[in-house]
C-alpha cells in the first residue's frame, strides 16, 4: 500500500472525528443551552412610579403618593388631596454581550419595550384610604439575529433568538393611621406572568452536511402577590418605613417542544413537554428611611433582602440565592414650580457566582445604577420626565458545559410620567 493511500485514509479518520466533535458541541450547544436573559436573575428590573423612579426607588419611607400602592401602601394615607391618580409610560432598553462564546466569537442580545408600567389612583374612604393600582414590574423583548463563517469545522453557524418576558400586578390597596404618625397598608395584587422564546439555529459543516434545531418555551402563571407595610414618622424630619411581600404562584402552564434535525439525517426528532409545576418565589422584605432637612429637600434610603427560592423543584440549576439590594435618593425643591430627583441603587444577581470547574450555571452579573427625573408642577398637576441607566459586568455560561464567557450588560430607561391632584 503507497504512502499517498495512508495520508488520504488517514485525512478522512481526521475528517471524521473532527466530524463527530463538532456534532458532540453542537449536541452539547442543543441540550444544556439556556436562555440567559439578565432580567431573569436581577429584582430592580424596572423601577416604578414618577418620584420614586426618579429617586432610584428609595421610596420605602415616603410611599405618599399613587407609587406607595407598590413600594408600601401604608404612606398613601399622608398622600395630599382627596383624589390622586399617577400613571407612567417606561422606554426600556438593553443590551446584553457574552465574550468568546462560539470560536471566538461574541454573542450579542438587545432588547427593547414601549410599556404603560404603572398606574395608580388614591381615594379617601372613611377613616382610611383605598387604592387601586396596575404596574409592570418586569418587562423584556429581547431579540438575536447572529450568523457566523470564521469558526474551524463549519461553513457557517446562525443563530436567532427571540423572547418576551412580561410580569403584570393589578389589584386593590387600604391603608388608615393607627395612631398620629403611625400607619399600616396592605395591597393584595394578582400577578400573571408570560414568558415565552423561540430558538432557531442553523450549521453548516465543511462536509456539506447541516444540523438544525428548534425549540419553544412558553410558561403563562397566575398567582397572589401581597405586599404589608407600616409607616413612623417619628418626627417631622425623619420617618421609617418596612415592608414584606411573597408571591405565591396558584397556577402555572408550562410547554416546552424541541424539533431537532441531525448531522446527515433526513429525519426530524420532535419532543413535547407540558407541566403544571409552579416555582417557588423568595419573601422580600424593606427597610426605608427618609429625612427632611427642610421643605426643600429631602433624602431617602432602602435595604431591600430577598430570601433564597428554589425555583422549579424539577431543576435545581434553577435556584436562586438571598440577595441584598440598597437604594438611596434625594430630592430637592428649586422653587415651586420645579423639583430635581435623583437616585443610586443596586441590582444584585440571585444566581450563584461562577467558579472554574461549574457546569451549566445560570448567568451571574450584579448591576449597579443611578436615576435623574424633573418635574414640573401646576396647581393640580406633575408633570415627570426621567431616566434610569443600570450596567454590570459578570461571568455566564450561555451554552453549558464548563468554558465560562465574560458577559457585559447595560440598560436605559425613559420615563414620562403625569400626576393629578383634585
Amino acid at each position: 500500500m503507497s504512502k499517498s493511500t495512508d495520508s488520504a485514509r488517514l485525512a478522512d479518520v481526521m475528517a471524521l472525528r473532527g466530524l463527530f466533535k463538532v456534532t458532540i458541541y453542537l449536541s452539547a450547544i442543543f441540550l444544556f443551552w439556556k436562555p440567559a436573559v439578565a432580567d431573569e436573575y436581577h429584582y430592580n428590573n424596572i423601577l416604578l412610579g414618577d418620584r420614586a423612579a426618579g429617586m432610584g426607588g428609595a421610596y420605602t419611607a415616603i410611599s405618599d403618593d399613587p407609587s406607595g400602592l407598590f413600594y408600601n401602601p401604608a404612606g398613601i394615607v399622608y398622600s395630599q388631596g382627596t383624589n390622586v391618580s399617577v400613571s407612567a409610560n417606561a422606554f426600556h432598553q438593553s443590551t446584553t454581550k457574552y465574550d468568546n462564546v462560539i470560536g471566538g466569537n461574541g454573542w450579542k442580545r438587545t432588547s427593547s419595550a414601549l410599556l404603560p408600567n404603572f398606574f395608580g389612583v388614591i381615594q379617601p374612604i372613611g377613616k382610611g384610604k383605598v387604592g387601586f393600582s396596575y404596574a409592570v414590574p418586569d418587562s423584556i423583548i429581547e431579540d438575536q439575529d447572529q450568523a457566523f463563517t470564521n469558526i474551524p469545522g463549519y461553513t457557517k453557524y446562525a443563530i436567532n433568538f427571540n423572547k418576551n418576558d412580561n410580569t403584570y400586578c393589578f389589584g386593590p390597596s387600604y391603608a388608615a393611621e393607627i395612631s398620629r404618625g403611625f400607619s399600616v397598608g396592605a395591597t393584595l395584587y394578582a400577578q400573571y406572568r408570560s414568558n415565552q422564546w423561540i430558538l432557531n439555529q442553523l450549521v453548516f459543516l465543511t462536509n456539506g452536511t447541516n444540523e438544525w434545531t428548534n425549540r419553544y418555551y412558553q410558561t403563562s402563571e397566575w398567582g397572589l402577590r401581597p405586599i404589608v407595610g407600616m409607616m413612623w414618622n417619628t418626627t417631622e424630619k425623619l420617618s421609617v418605613g418596612l415592608t414584606a411581600s411573597m408571591t405565591q404562584i396558584l397556577n402555572s402552564t408550562t410547554t416546552d417542544q424541541t424539533n431537532f434535525l441531525g448531522v446527515g439525517s433526513t429525519t426530524i426528532n420532535r419532543t413535547s413537554i407540558k407541566t403544571n409545576e409552579k416555582r417557588q418565589l423568595p419573601l422580600t422584605a424593606t427597610l426605608g428611611f427618609a429625612y427632611f432637612p427642610s421643605n426643600r429637600l429631602l433624602f431617602s434610603g432602602d435595604l431591600s433582602f430577598y430570601g433564597s427560592a428554589k425555583g422549579f423543584k424539577s431543576d435545581p440549576g434553577d435556584d436562586r440565592v438571598a440577595v441584598i439590594n440598597a437604594a438611596f435618593g434625594t430630592e430637592y425643591y428649586l422653587n415651586e414650580k420645579w423639583a430635581l430627583r435623583g437616585g443610586l441603587f443596586t441590582d444584585k444577581a440571585n444566581t450563584p457566582k461562577i467558579k472554574s470547574g461549574d457546569s451549566n450555571a445560570l448567568d451571574h452579573v450584579d448591576l449597579y445604577g443611578a436615576s435623574l427625573s424633573a418635574c414640573y408642577f401646576t396647581r393640580q398637576s406633575a408633570i415627570t420626565l426621567g431616566t434610569t441607566y443600570r450596567f454590570g459586568s459578570g461571568k455566564a455560561q450561555i451554552l453549558g458545559g464548563t468554558a465560562i464567557q465574560n458577559v457585559k450588560i447595560s440598560a436605559w430607561t425613559h420615563t414620562l410620567s403625569a400626576s393629578y391632584f383634585y
